[in-house]
C-alpha cells in the first residue's frame, strides 16, 4: 500500500483549532500504520501539514474538497474533527480499495452514508466534478446525502463507528465494539461530562481551556 494520508477539514467558525490538534494526537495514538496527517484549511496551524481548499464551500460541503484533483492522490482516511477515537483503528486500512463509510444510524431520511469517517483509494474526483454548489446545497441536507445519491448502495460499510447520542449517552458506557464515536448536533466532545469519555477528551478540553483561538477562520488568534 502506498503511504496513507489521514485527512481532516477545518474551515469556517464552528470549530476551535484545538480540535485539529486533538484529532492528530488521537490518530497518532490509535493508528499504528505509517501515515501523514493533513488538514484542509485556510488557517496556519503550526505543526500540522495544511492544504488550501480548492473550492470555498462552507460547512459540511467543504469536505467535497477531498475529491478535487491533486488533493487525495493515494490511500486516504477522512475523520470529522468532532470524532472521538477510543481504541486502535488500524482496521480502517482494510477498506482503502474502494470508497467506504459507516452506515447512517440516524433514521432521518438524509441518506444511508455516515460521512464522519470515510476511506477511499484516492484519485476519486466524481463527487467534486458532479457537485453543483448552487443547486445541490439548496436541495440536499449535506455531503453525505449527496454521496448517497451519487453512489446508491455501491459502497463498502465500515464497522465499529457509532454515535455518542445513540450508542453512548443512553447507558453512559462506550460499547465494546466501537472504536470511533461521532458527534452530531450538541453537545460537542469538549462539553460532554460522561465519565466514560473524559479520558478520551482530556487533551481537547485542556487545549480549548488554554487557547485564545476561536475557530478555523483565517486570521484568528494563535494561527499565525
Amino acid at each position: 500500500m502506498s503511504e496513507l494520508t489521514v485527512w481532516c477539514v477545518c474551515v469556517g467558525t464552528k470549530y476551535n483549532t484545538a480540535y485539529v490538534y486533538a484529532l492528530k494526537e488521537m490518530v497518532e495514538k490509535y493508528l499504528t500504520v505509517p501515515h501523514t496527517f493533513k488538514c484542509i484549511t485556510t488557517t496556519k496551524l503550526p505543526g500540522i501539514v495544511t492544504v488550501l481548499p480548492f473550492a470555498p464551500y462552507q460547512g459540511w460541503w467543504s469536505k467535497l474538497n477531498l475529491f478535487t484533483p491533486r488533493m487525495a492522490t493515494g490511500p486516504s482516511i477522512y475523520l470529522d474533527l468532532d470524532v472521538v477515537i477510543t481504541k486502535n483503528i488500524d482496521y480502517l486500512t482494510d477498506y482503502v480499495d474502494s470508497f467506504s463509510a459507516p452506515s447512517n444510524w440516524a433514521q432521518s431520511g438524509h441518506g444511508g452514508i455516515q460521512s464522519s469517517v470515510m476511506v477511499w483509494p484516492g484519485n476519486w474526483y466524481e463527487p467534486f466534478e458532479k457537485f453543483d454548489y448552487v443547486v445541490d446545497s439548496e436541495r440536499l441536507w449535506g455531503d453525505q446525502e449527496f454521496l448517497w445519491e451519487l453512489l446508491g448502495d455501491n459502497w463498502n460499510r465500515i464497522p465499529h463507528v457509532g454515535s455518542y447520542k445513540y450508542h453512548v449517552r443512553p447507558a453512559g458506557i462506550i460499547p465494546e465494539d466501537l472504536a470511533i464515536l461521532a458527534f452530531h448536533g450538541l453537545p460537542d466532545p469538549h462539553e460532554v461530562t460522561d465519565q466514560c469519555l473524559l479520558p478520551f477528551t482530556s487533551t481537547l478540553r485542556s487545549l480549548i481551556k488554554s487557547s485564545t483561538d476561536k475557530s478555523c477562520s483565517p486570521g484568528s488568534n494563535g494561527t499565525a
